[in-house]
């Protein structure tokens, strides 16, 4: 089991990633962070990600199901192993400015959640900051797909997502701090 328990555990987490200021020290924080985590708390976002798809229509959650994956278990196997190297390829540059927002949301979305599920919501939102302020990639694998038949997709080296204007109105999504551009489908 994961050594974050309640809120007191995630708000220390938020104040540690707060801390950072360029995507190195950033990736030290979450490598210490993720590694606090068992795969039995990766097996359980795994069905908590299975939970939330059962609503979705058959065929759009057999497209979307392994991006998710994806998304949980390459991001935190990327992680882990850049981490593990002695000279791990990680940027030095400052983190972009809206790195303190994101940090805030993040707190924010974990303390509404049930006590009992606060860890695994800060996992999810741990791994996305991995791929979006260190990797600087989209905090959802290109290959996730949309409702509507568009995903997000690289082109030219750029991301670009068909949502990624549309979704400021979700108060929790990753969308406002996700490097992918818009794509004109």
């Amino acid at each position: 089991m994961s050594t974050i328990r309640g809120p007191a555990d995630v708000r220390q987490t938020c104040a540690r990633l707060r801390s950072a200021k360029t995507g190195a020290e950033l990736a030290a924080v979450l490598y210490r962070e993720v590694s606090s985590y068992s795969l039995f708390d990766l097996q359980a976002l795994r069905g908590r990600v299975e939970q939330d798809l059962r609503s979705v229509p058959a065929g759009y959650r057999q497209r979307l199901y392994p991006r998710a994956m994806e998304q949980i278990f390459e991001t935190h196997h990327t992680l882990i192993s850049t981490m593990r190297r002695s000279d791990p390829d990680v940027p030095h540059e400052p983190l972009a400015g809206e790195f303190q927002d994101f940090s805030r949301m993040v707190e924010r979305t974990c303390l509404a959640q049930d006590e009992g599920e606060q860890h695994l919501e800060l996992l999810y939102f741990l791994l996305a900051a991995f791929n979006i302020f260190v990797l600087g990639r989209p905090g959802h694998p290109a290959g996730t797909p949309f409702p509507g038949g568009l995903e997000v997709e690289i082109r030219d080296g750029e991301y670009l997502c068909p949502v990624r204007e549309k979704a400021d109105d979700v108060p929790n999504a990753l969308c406002p701090y996700c490097p992918a551009k818009q794509s004109d489908g």
